[in-house]
């Protein structure tokens, strides 16, 4: 599929689901002329996209450029201003309380900063999903999160608490919780944010790896070229509240738009600048 770019001033006429050629299904994530205003700030100004089911994705942009709001929206805790997100092909705008409830539990978020809670050890924040919402038995509980916690290199550190962490452990421990669900679909808000390059690179091969076993369709919104270009089966690239360009990585990468291009070669020169 050829990379789609997306006007200025509007999304491209012949806009269609997108795919990408890791896989051969619909889009998981859909949004359509998707707006969001904070007062006189409009944050999202007709966002028009669609992530391939199966994929792992990236949205990239500039700080500040509504990313994690376009998350926010995907999980149903912001409201619609205006236009509406399918997930899995269902309108959340249609969604009773109860329905988005249960839709959440097939959507596993990292956040940022973890969120994990502060009076749980690591064992019990990632066990805590499988209490609230499964009849599970306690032994099976413990082999899910061993299973989970071994995953991202955390089973050392199960008896720890949060303040006992580095920020890094803090995001794979949220991460082994995002997970612990088996989720179909997997929110990644900024998980490289305060990361050394290293590390960013050790949590990019973890995504990966993850990605590869359970085949989950993987959502992360950063600013990180470098995160991107190690994980990213799909990009799309979110600017002044619009989708710029979207498509497959590689031809992403290779896309002639002026913004873009200033973007990932962090160059001064172009349309973005301080403002």
């Amino acid at each position: 599929m050829a990379v789609e770019h997306h006007s200025a001033l509007g999304p491209s006429a012949d806009r269609g689901p997108a795919a990408s050629s890791a896989t051969l299904v619909g889009p998981a994530i859909e949004t359509r002329d998707l707006h969001k205003r904070f007062g006189s700030y409009e944050v999202l100004n007709g966002v028009n996209l669609a992530i391939p089911e199966g994929a792992l994705a990236v949205i990239m942009g500039p700080s500040g450029t509504g990313k994690s709001v376009m998350l926010k929206h995907i999980i149903g805790s912001l409201p619609l201003d205006r236009g509406d997100v399918l997930v899995f092909g269902r309108s959340l705008g249609a969604m009773s309380r109860r329905e988005l409830i249960d839709l959440r539990r097939d959507i596993g978020v990292m956040w940022q900063d973890g969120a994990l809670f502060s009076a749980m050890t690591v064992y019990d924040n990632v066990a805590f999903p499988l209490r609230q919402h499964t009849d599970l038995a306690e032994r099976e509980v413990r082999e899910l999160v061993d299973h989970h916690l071994r995953q991202v290199g955390l089973l050392a550190a199960a008896g720890r608490y949060p303040s006992e962490l580095s920020g890094g452990m803090k995001k794979r421990a949220g991460l082994a919780r995002a997970l612990v669900l088996n989720p179909k679909l997997l929110l990644c808000d900024e998980p490289d944010s305060g990361l050394d390059p290293v590390r960013t690179a050790l949590l990019a091969a973890i995504l990966k790896e993850l990605h590869a076993e359970a085949g989950t369709t993987m959502l992360i919104v950063t600013h990180n070229i470098l995160l991107s270009r190690a994980v990213a089966e799909y990009v799309a690239v979110l600017w002044k509240g619009q989708i710029v360009v979207s498509g497959p990585a590689d031809e992403v990468w290779a896309t002639e738009d002026p913004f873009v291009r200033q973007f990932l070669a962090a160059e001064t020169a172009g349309p973005l600048g301080m403002d």
